[in-house]
């Protein structure tokens, strides 16, 4: 399969010692090869003059991808798995049936400073502190989790196949079960961190529950929906949380509002969180940007 290049359009310059500018890209559902094709071609082509880049996208039919040192032939144990269609990702890990959850992807470029090693651990940590605190607001009690399965495991096949079945420092986890995880390949063009928000159970992995399954411990106000004076208190949030919280607050209820069912509601709090976590390693100036499949490529190859 020839690799797809990255829109130009989707590019700005940037300069040393100014912020970096940032392009939230939103993509359909697309297949699998498209999808890691994508990602690997905003590493492959970033440059010290290209922008962070916060991708968030789902999949156009449930599919397996394995983390980049993992073997297709250790997934014909697990039962279900080998009748899906697979990739590999370039990030390790563990790996994940992409059905019922939301995929994001990260690139930091490298800058032209080779000293800097980047924030490789400080944005693991950021990207799931900012899911945990937004989706505490929700009412969720999710946290950090602090255990790590491969400190027991005597080599990497002892370790279970699933990245949702894993366990590692700053996963993200509600009770003993594992939401959010996420995992990282540098280059000497930058950084990628791929991620996964799980949302619901997938009929090929019911043993792992996700959000929608975890509402029982939610108060009731989850099935309230929209407050008839939302829109009062929300220009009233602005005035005293400032913008940010205010829009996440109001992420937080279209999520209250539309779930467990919506999954753009989903998308676009998954956004904001992103942008929090992220603001917080690297000062970025947004832009949008809504691609379809007519616009994800510029077809020059």
């Amino acid at each position: 399969m020839s690799l797809p290049s990255v829109p130009e359009t989707k590019f700005s310059v940037l300069r040393e010692g100014i912020p970096r500018e940032g392009v939230v890209q939103i993509d359909p559902p697309l297949c699998g090869e498209t999808n890691m094709a994508i990602d690997e071609a905003l590493i492959r082509d970033a440059t010290p003059e290209s922008p962070v880049v916060l991708r968030v996208y789902r999949w156009e039919q449930p599919t397996l991808s394995l983390g980049y040192f993992q073997s297709w032939d250790d997934c014909r144990a697990v039962p279900g798995l080998s009748d899906l269609p697979w990739v590999r990702r370039k990030t390790g890990g563990g790996a994940i049936v992409h059905d019922q959850e939301i995929t994001y992807s990260i690139l930091i470029p490298e800058t032209r400073n080779k000293t800097s090693k980047g924030h490789s651990g400080l944005l693991y940590r950021a990207i799931h502190g900012s899911a945990v605190e937004n989706l505490q607001r929700l009412g969720w009690d999710a946290k950090l989790s602090e255990t790590c399965t491969c400190s027991t495991a005597i080599n990497q096949k002892e370790e279970p196949f699933l990245c949702f079945s894993r366990r590692s420092p700053v996963d993200l986890i509600i009770g003993s079960d594992k939401i959010m995880g996420s995992a990282q390949r540098r280059t000497s063009a930058g950084l990628l961190q791929h991620g996964s928000l799980l949302i619901r159970h997938s009929p090929t992995t019911p043993e792992l529950v996700g959000l929608s399954e975890l509402t029982t411990q939610l108060p009731s106000k989850l099935q309230e929906g929209f407050r008839a004076d939302s829109f009062s208190n929300y220009n009233k949030d602005i005035w005293e949380k400032g913008l940010h919280d205010a829009f996440v607050d109001r992420a937080c209820e279209k999520v209250i509002a539309k779930a467990p069912v919506d999954q753009t509601a989903w998308v676009n709090f998954l956004i904001l969180v992103l942008k929090k976590g992220l603001s917080q390693i690297v000062n970025c100036r947004w832009q949008e940007r809504n691609l379809d499949e007519h616009s994800v490529f510029t077809g020059r190859r």
